[in-house]
């Protein structure tokens, strides 16, 4: 439960700062996507180095 937590939250923190980004830039969810993938990549490298699965 708490691998799925990482990577729900890392790509809904991640996401929500690329929406914001794109918010503020003008483009349409091109940050957004980035930062969901940022999220997950970094939700996995927490799942690693916390939990050593």
């Amino acid at each position: 439960m708490t691998a799925v937590s990482y990577l729900i939250a890392g790509m809904v923190v991640w996401g929500g700062i690329g929406w914001l980004v794109d918010h503020f830039v003008g483009t349409r969810g091109i940050f957004a996507g980035f930062g969901a993938v940022l999220g997950v990549a970094g939700g996995v490298y927490l799942i690693v180095r916390r939990l050593g699965a």
